[in-house]
């Protein structure tokens, strides 16, 4: 019998023996893609849960995944008469024993969305008002812990409400920032720089402050003393320095082009998701950010309210809830009448100061 030799064209080709340093790369790029899908699993996984417990949502991570994606976003906010108000509520934190849901400072960010004004609005915290579900009164930093005790909490909702009572106009949107979130926007800023109106010393809480008139470079522990100091000064001073401070962190998210970047913004809800609460859906946080090169940001209106003779505010004594801020005509009638007209052309509220 004839002995068949394979033609060298013939399709059971010898296979070629792989070389031991490929294989053993293979299997080194093999173990990177698995590590680094497992990273990226993970903090898909991570950011998915920080911001549905940021925004109350239950966003799948696909659902999250396709509101993240590129593309043309809703450039519509929820207004009425073409004023959107974003209530901000800065509270020492849910683990803190002394009053940790007591809302440390209340502010209200409007925007004016034809002109692209903003403006940044201090309501006392010790306003007597009327809280949800609350016989009498109490006092207006209460409303966000006795909602916090409610099942679901609504903590945000319920001093949107009060707000709205108030102050004779809708509040669109809420957020609440305790002092760790407030510290961490602050490192990942790496810094803020504050132009203060005036001389600042408080030798309280753990070493003190000393803050002198104009620039001054603040790290995030200096930054906290400087907004929560209040033994040297009072509530209306404070609020002053909580608005100067938060116009440094636009000032150096903007000049940083922060407010543009959705993945640095993830990172930050990522690490402070159980530090920062919103009813702002995340669908709506992508129109916040489109809208934000928009907005006049350079010429913030500030507003703050005191107890000055010239002002809708005056002080007592409360026999059931001690020291409160009250309407001096008995009504909240002048007070509305000078929030709604705070874009007015005839306003002359301090700017950026």
């Amino acid at each position: 019998m004839k002995k068949i030799i394979p033609s060298k064209h013939s399709s059971h080709k010898q296979k070629k023996k792989m070389k031991p340093w490929k294989r053993n790369l293979l299997i080194v790029l093999g173990v990177i893609v698995l590590i680094a899908g497992g990273v990226l699993g993970y903090f898909g996984y991570q950011a998915n849960k920080s911001i549905n417990n940021i925004t109350g949502e239950n966003k799948s991570i696909f659902d999250t995944a396709r509101s993240l994606l590129p593309g043309a976003a809703n450039k519509t906010l929820k207004s009425d008469n073409g004023r959107t108000n974003i209530v901000l509520l800065g509270i020492r934190g849910e683990n803190d024993p002394n009053g940790g849901l007591l809302a440390d400072s209340v502010m209200i960010i409007s925007i004016q969305n034809e002109t692209k004004q903003v403006a940044m609005i201090s309501i006392p915290r010790d306003l007597r008002v009327e809280i949800p579900g609350v016989r009498g009164y109490g006092k207006l930093n209460s409303a966000h812990a006795i909602g916090s005790q409610q099942n679901p909490p609504q903590g945000i909702q319920y001093t949107m409400q009060v707000l709205e009572k108030i102050t004779g106009m809708s509040m669109h949107y809420g957020a609440s920032v305790d002092f760790i979130a407030f510290k961490g926007i602050i490192d990942a800023l790496g810094g803020i720089t504050i132009n203060a109106a005036s001389d600042f010393y408080d030798p309280n809480y753990e070493g003190g402050i000393r803050v002198q008139k104009g620039l001054n470079d603040l790290n995030s522990d200096r930054a906290l003393k400087y907004v929560w100091a209040r033994l040297s000064t009072n509530d209306f001073d404070r609020s002053r320095r909580q608005r100067e401070v938060l116009t440094a962190i636009k000032d150096k998210a903007e000049s940083n082009g922060v407010l543009n970047n959705p993945i640095f913004l993830i990172n930050v809800l990522n690490n402070l998701g159980n530090h920062v609460k919103t009813t702002v859906t995340l669908d709506e946080m992508k129109t916040f950010i489109a809208i934000g090169n928009e907005l006049d940001l350079n010429t913030i209106i500030q507003r703050g309210y005191d107890t000055s003779p010239d002002g809708p505010f005056t002080s007592r004594t409360d026999p059931g809830i001690g020291y409160v801020i009250i309407p001096r005509s008995g009504s909240f009638t002048e007070f509305q009448q000078d929030i709604q007209g705070i874009f007015s052309p005839s306003d002359t509220t301090e700017i950026n100061q």
